[in-house]
């Protein structure tokens, strides 16, 4: 584990002049810093000129834009620096502008109710979006109205008791945007990134759920089962995206991946991470050397340009990749042998359109074809073999009475139709076998006729 440093930095000359800036209003807030919330610690809030409030880099609801910019242009790293602020300034602003907007028409009509908490130096923890917000309405608004900022402080260097560490940072994010109100207002993308970040600066996942009140109440075993699955659907896709943007030539670049989260997503809880499974190897005819080509075969489908006469979204298009390999494996792993273009072509955009232009609808033949074929051979099951899942279905613990007693009255009198229905089929396959086993034709004729016209 990376050890994780004392003290949270902090810049000095900065926070003197924040200090010298910060006009008290008079007012107190409690916030959920270390134990400050369950001791009820009421803390001093201020009002700051904007310019002295600084967005923060390391901002989990801009995960995506950061990493992404980090990659392809430079640092951001020095957030005083008038240009850093001015860049993240436009991630925050076309980060879900509607939400945006209407921040803004509540800042306009209410005024900031809930402070913002800021380090001792300016660095803004919680409340990007609120001084987003402010510096938008004063341009078109000038005047005191919106020129400050209410904040509480966090203690700063003369306090060393108190001052925050780097975990202490990330537990207050924690709190303060995946736990509120049982709800992320970060995108799933943004949290994981963001997550994966706290655990390489020494803060692991198991503890920043331990401080979640939703995972924190579970027993010990209970707790890590939790944990693994909470890091295979949300950490554990951000692997597999790096994988594929390590292999397109794009390492780092996220922002070409926002929209296809939920297809990494699904592609890790439904395939990869059965993968390890001998008995799903079995099941599907899967060998060691297939792993590899399996998950090419899907960053090949993640990656095409249109895929919209199987299916409009990606993420269902990895729900079927079992399917596939069930129906032809060989067909299916075809695709994960298709190659990036020529090395010659730098740009990025021009490398996916003349990859696309050569391979989109070479891959879209395969999955039909590959479709149809899983369709043929699910209509050609065996009769026994549907009756003993029908079985199967109709004796699952779900339907015992326990259950059945939870249902809605109105969802009863609908049970009873459809119990009907079933016991009706279920007279007329009775029947119909007796009348196969017996070879009494007439009968048997008579029945599937009856059965025609009812």
């Amino acid at each position: 584990m990376v050890d994780v440093p004392a003290v949270f930095e902090i810049k000095k000359v900065t926070e003197n002049i924040v200090r010298s800036k910060a006009e008290p209003t008079g007012e107190s807030f409690i916030i959920d810093y270390r134990d400050w919330k369950k001791t009820q610690r009421k803390s001093e809030v201020f009002k700051i000129p904007l310019e002295f409030c600084f967005f923060r880099t390391d901002n989990g609801r801009i995960m995506t834009e950061v990493l992404s910019y980090q990659t392809n242009t430079g640092s951001l790293d020095d957030h005083n620096d008038e240009n850093v602020q001015k860049i993240i300034s436009d991630f925050l602003g076309k980060k879900d502008q509607d939400k945006n907007n209407e921040l803004k028409l509540n800042l306009k009509k209410d005024g900031q109710i809930e402070p913002a908490i800021i380090t001792a130096d300016g660095l803004l923890i919680n409340g990007n979006r609120r001084k987003w917000a402010l510096e938008s309405l004063y341009k078109s608004n000038p005047g005191d109205e919106f020129k400050y900022l209410k904040v509480v402080i966090l203690p700063g260097t003369d306090k060393p008791a108190t001052r925050p560490t780097i975990r202490d940072i990330a537990l207050l994010e924690n709190r303060l945007q995946f736990q509120k109100m049982g709800k992320s207002e970060y995108t799933a993308m943004d949290k994981a990134l963001k997550l994966l970040q706290n655990e390489k600066s020494g803060i692991p996942l198991e503890e920043m759920l331990q401080d979640d009140p939703i995972f924190s109440g579970k027993n010990e075993k209970d707790f890590k089962k939790a944990v693994q699955s909470y890091r295979t659907e949300f950490l554990e896709p951000i692997t597999l995206m790096n994988e594929y943007l390590s292999m397109n030539k794009i390492k780092g670049d996220y922002n070409r991946l926002e929209r296809k989260y939920s297809a990494f997503q699904d592609l890790n809880t439904r395939i990869v991470s059965q993968l390890s499974s001998p008995k799903i190897l079995a099941t599907y005819n899967i060998e060691e050397n297939d792993i590899g080509l399996i998950k090419a075969s899907s960053y090949n489908i993640i990656k095409m340009r249109d895929h919209s006469e199987l299916e409009q979204r990606t993420h269902m298009l990895m729900r079927d990749v079992f399917k596939w390999i069930t129906a032809d494996k060989k067909e299916f792993l075809k695709i994960g042998k298709i190659e990036d273009p020529s090395d010659d072509i730098a740009d990025p955009d021009e490398r996916f359109e003349k990859w696309n232009d050569k391979n989109n609808d070479k891959i879209l033949n395969s999955l039909k074809k590959l479709r149809g074929i899983y369709e043929r051979k699910k209509d050609q099951q065996d009769p026994l073999v549907k009756l003993e899942l029908a079985l199967k279905h109709l004796t699952s613990p779900d339907l015992d009475f326990e259950q059945c007693k939870k249902m809605k009255p109105e969802d009863i009198k609908e049970a009873l139709l459809i119990a009907n229905k079933i016991q009706a089929e279920a007279d007329h396959l009775t029947s119909m076998f007796y009348y196969i086993e017996t070879d009494d034709d007439f009968k048997l004729e008579e029945l599937i006729k009856n059965y025609k016209n009812r």
